[in-house]
C-alpha cells in the first residue's frame, strides 16, 4: 500500500524558520516554485504555514512591508496535518474537509515535509496508468 512517506520521502522538506520575514518566505517559495511553505520554531516543530494567499491577503492587501513583517504575524495556523503512514486518499479527504491544497506531513511530532494537491494528482495518474497497462496486457493475451 502506498503511503504519504513514499510520496514525500525523497525530496527537500520545504520550510522557513519562524524568525523569517514575509519577504524571506516569498523569496524561498519563488525560488522553489512552490505555493506554500511550513514555518518551524527553533525546536523544528511546526508552528504555521505561509501560502501565496497569506502573502496576498495578510501582507500585500494590508500594504505591509514584506521585508519588515515577521512571518509569525502573517502565517496561518495549521488546520490539519497528515501522518507519514496515512494514504494519499486519506490526505485528499482531509484537504477537502479543511479546504486546503497543502498539508504538512509529520511523523509523530517530527516535521517531514509538505504534501500538495499536485502530489496527490501525480499519484492518482500513476496508479491509473499502471491499471490501464495491466488491462491492456490482459486484453492482448
Amino acid at each position: 500500500m502506498l503511503t504519504i512517506r513514499h510520496v514525500v520521502c525523497d525530496r527537500e522538506a520545504y520550510f522557513v524558520p519562524d524568525t523569517a520575514t514575509a519577504l524571506d518566505a516569498a523569496d524561498y517559495m519563488a525560488g522553489r516554485q512552490i505555493g506554500a511553505v511550513c514555518v518551524l520554531d527553533s525546536g523544528e516543530k511546526l508552528c504555521g504555514i505561509f501560502s501565496e494567499r497569506d502573502l496576498l491577503n495578510r501582507v500585500v492587501a494590508r500594504r505591509l512591508d514584506p521585508a519588515q513583517v515577521p512571518i509569525r504575524e502573517v502565517m496561518s495556523e495549521p488546520r490539519a496535518v497528515i501522518e507519514c503512514g496515512d494514504t494519499p486518499h486519506e490526505a485528499l479527504e482531509r484537504m477537502e474537509r479543511v479546504g486546503s491544497r497543502h498539508l504538512p506531513v509529520v511523523d509523530g511530532d517530527k516535521f517531514i515535509g509538505m504534501l500538495s494537491m499536485r502530489d496527490i494528482m501525480r499519484v492518482e495518474i500513476s496508479e491509473q496508468g499502471a491499471e490501464l497497462q495491466l488491462l491492456h496486457e490482459y486484453i492482448s493475451h
